[in-house]
């Protein structure tokens, strides 16, 4: 499926909220399936409240790093926020050494900058280089840490260098490949798709998760995804993020999630989403 095509399907000319500031890799993927105005916002829960009370028409929260896993952050403003997900979005993550224009050569850098995750993913690609490893609050704070100082440079996204008028000296640095999965998330809670995304909690007693998830067992249905989360019910008392390969248009999906209620302390249903894979940003594409 082409840009152009999933930009259609996701509407055109509505706010869309991302998880800022400019240059973030959700950024990226707003400029790359959406189109509309552009609203850096600082927090997820800020972001699913906005989606929820009409003042955003879409939100693009990080949802799930293959290295560092679920974020927490949004899977709790998934639970207070009734909203639904109307894509979801496996990226390729790529790191870039960013510079100055006039920096020709990796023997000039003498600091380094970036959140400590990404300095972490291009561990193996830093210890080449000498230099001092410095720690930011996120890759943004690193790029803006960097502008004026030759000798500097930031681990960051090849957006966030151009936003701010500095290169990339080279890209894909990261040690292992990282995929990021993104939410595009609306207000409505839609029943057509790749896959529907539902958070439960059961019982604290023996079987009980058994005893939910069988149904999907039984009706032959991929779970591409469970996370278990402590909620504030009680101690020791967990929600569940699950992800099944099916749609809610169709019956046999359906009928294990009406299952899973009769097991369940409460269900809560995100909707079914189309389930896309993308590359890097590429400043062609948007």
């Amino acid at each position: 499926m082409v840009l152009s095509v999933i930009k259609g399907y996701l509407n055109s000319n509505r706010k869309v909220a991302y998880l800022g500031p400019e240059g973030t890799f959700s950024h990226e993927v707003a400029l790359m399936l959406l189109n509309g105005t552009m609203i850096p916002v600082k927090g997820i829960n800020d972001i699913v409240k906005g989606v929820y009370n009409g003042q955003f028409n879409y939100g693009v929260v990080p949802f799930e790093n293959n290295l560092a896993g679920i974020v927490g952050d949004t899977i709790d403003a998934l639970i207070k926020w009734n909203v639904g997900v109307k894509a979801s979005v496996e990226y390729r993550v790529s790191l870039c050494l960013v510079v100055n224009n006039d920096v020709d050569s990796l023997s000039e850098i003498k600091e380094i900058y970036s959140h400590p995750h990404a300095i972490e993913e291009s561990k193996e690609f830093l210890s080449g280089l000498n230099a001092t490893i410095r720690q930011t609050s996120s890759t943004a704070e690193a790029l803006n840490m960097v502008i004026g100082h030759r000798e500097r440079a930031a681990v960051a996204s090849r957006l966030g260098a151009q936003l701010r008028g500095l290169k990339t000296i080279t890209c894909g640095i990261e040690d292992k490949p990282s995929f990021t999965k993104f939410l595009i998330l609306q207000r409505d809670v839609g029943n057509i798709g790749d896959r529907s995304l539902v958070i439960f909690s059961v019982p604290n007693k023996p079987g009980s998760l058994y005893s939910a998830l069988k149904p999907f067992a039984e009706a032959e249905l991929n779970l591409t995804m469970i996370y278990s989360r402590p909620n504030k019910m009680g101690p020791w008392e967990y929600d569940f993020i699950l992800e099944v390969e099916c749609s809610l248009s169709d019956g046999k999906c359906l009928k294990a999630i009406n299952e899973l209620r009769e097991h369940s302390a409460y269900v809560k249903i995100l909707g079914s989403y189309r389930y896309l894979t993308m590359q890097g940003y590429d400043d062609s594409s948007s």
